[in-house]
């Protein structure tokens, strides 16, 4: 189903955001608050290790009688090297998506469809007794025609209940958040595909 912001607007394709799945595209526009963050993890192993330890292996013991070394010397075994960070790997990129939905000429597929499709790229299609279900499948990503991710999995999707409505009962407008990640980490040299 191709759905959302899809009639003819005016407005640019680079204030809009795409989300593609095999079979689906929802089109909409990208709204205020909407941001991507990529993380990594720096961990400090050293933190709890002192010279006062035998060549790094810290007991407790060994830690006490540092610490009691302290409180008598005013001198620390401590030493800044202790306090270095280590790299412990890359997050995913996040996103958190705010599409702006609003109808033009037809709320049903520029609103409605355009949620309801969301809602189905993020969910699963498990079978009832029986194992071999299939988990989410993962979109293509396009923000402003600019920015393009693959295999991008929906963590969350959110709307809301109480939009206007038709007269039809379609929502004329809505607001829907989604909660996105990349299905790995991306490598320096990858970033650079990311931009269009």
């Amino acid at each position: 189903m191709f759905c959302g912001a899809i009639m003819p607007d005016g407005i640019s394709p680079y204030l809009k955001v795409y989300f593609t799945s095999d079979t689906d595209m929802v089109v909409g526009y990208l709204g205020q608050g909407s941001s991507a963050n990529i993380s990594a993890q720096w961990e400090s192993p050293f933190e709890n290790a002192s010279v006062g330890g035998v060549t790094g292996a810290i007991t407790q013991y060994g830690q006490q009688a540092a610490g009691g070394a302290q409180v008598f010397t005013g001198y620390t075994s401590k030493s800044s090297f202790e306090s270095r960070l280590v790299w412990g790997g890359q997050m995913p990129p996040e996103f958190t998506i705010v599409v702006d939905l609003m109808a033009t000429i037809n709320a049903q597929v520029e609103v409605n469809a355009a949620i309801t499709t969301l809602l189905q790229m993020a969910s699963p299609q498990l079978n009832n007794l029986t194992p071999m279900g299939r988990p989410p499948a993962t979109v293509t990503l396009d923000i402003g025609r600019r920015l393009k991710l693959m295999d991008v999995v929906i963590k969350d999707v959110s709307y809301e209940l109480d939009a206007p409505r038709t007269a039809d009962g379609f929502y004329t407008h809505n607001k829907v958040t989604l909660q996105c990640s990349g299905d790995g980490m991306i490598n320096k040299s990858d970033i650079p595909s990311m931009f269009i």
